[in-house]
């Protein structure tokens, strides 16, 4: 397939952010980026522009895919073409360019997620040899009450939560990448971190606003195996007291990860189902 390509460091980022727009405009979940809130999500999921691809026909972009880079792990944070290529093997040039090109570099491992509903794009990456890790849920909590328990609310700044982090991760946590320790420390100004102890326990709670005013929780963690469900509470009850929201929602969260079991524990339910998938390409 005859397609000029460009890295994306190359390109102009306002007409890439509004290509990404229009491209993602039909799809499940719309992606409504701005060249703010790009460049944050570059930073905070270490998305590497020069890994990343713009595809042109002629001089008109018809695809891309945006590239996330840690080590020898990568992650698709997104891929698309516009309408009119949709079904004429654009799409699987690009994958096969991106996946081509990240083995050359040593990565041995990509990672991405798919609505589960979306049957085309699901069989679209199994066809590429992308299998099945985990599914990931979007939950939301609209019945919010607070709760009779005694705590203390503290905040601190991203490495304190960098850390407990880390030793959940030493100990057997499986996050996802949006929720990887690294994760947490490089989004340093985006949310807010909180302590919290209970009982002289403790937990971490890291959250933030939508422009709607909705609040979502990032992350939320303890060291303390059978105290998640408690915190939870405790964070929805703080979440409350804070900022007086109506909803609370947490994107992609991993069934096999103890945050789902206390988010549902706490009046959490599944709007969204998500699969994450990989590929070993070494």
């Amino acid at each position: 397939m005859n397609l000029k390509i460009l890295t994306l460091n190359e390109y102009s980022l306002i007409d890439f952010v509004n290509l990404v727009n229009k491209v993602f405009e039909d799809y499940t979940v719309p992606v409504n980026w701005n060249v703010i809130n790009f460049q944050l999500d570059a930073r905070e999921n270490s998305i590497s522009l020069e890994d990343s691809f713009i595809f042109f026909k002629g001089e008109k972009p018809v695809g891309f895919i945006v590239n996330s880079i840690r080590r020898d792990r990568a992650r698709i944070d997104a891929m698309g073409v516009v309408k009119e290529e949709r079904g004429t093997g654009t799409a699987s040039f690009i994958l096969e360019h991106a996946t081509n090109y990240l083995k050359w570099k040593g990565i041995k491992k990509i990672l991405l997620e798919v609505i589960t509903k979306d049957k085309r794009a699901y069989r679209f990456y199994e066809k590429h040899g992308f299998r099945e890790k985990r599914k990931l849920h979007l939950l939301v909590n609209k019945d919010l009450k607070t709760e009779n328990i005694e705590y203390r609310a503290i905040k601190v700044e991203p490495r304190y939560v960098y850390t407990l982090s880390l030793n959940l991760e030493i100990s057997g946590r499986t996050t996802n990448w949006q929720r990887e320790p690294i994760t947490l420390l490089l989004a340093d100004g985006r949310y807010n971190y909180v302590k919290l102890v209970h009982n002289g326990k403790e937990g971490y709670l890291v959250w933030g606003k939508n422009e709607d005013k909705s609040t979502y929780i990032v992350d939320l963690g303890t060291k303390h195996n059978n105290e998640w469900e408690i915190f939870a509470k405790i964070a929805v009850d703080y979440l409350v007291r804070e900022t007086n929201c109506k909803i609370i929602s947490a994107t992609s969260v991993p069934e096999n990860d103890p945050l789902y079991s206390a988010l549902k524990s706490a009046g959490f339910t599944s709007l969204i189902e998500q699969s994450e998938m990989y590929k070993n390409i070494h």
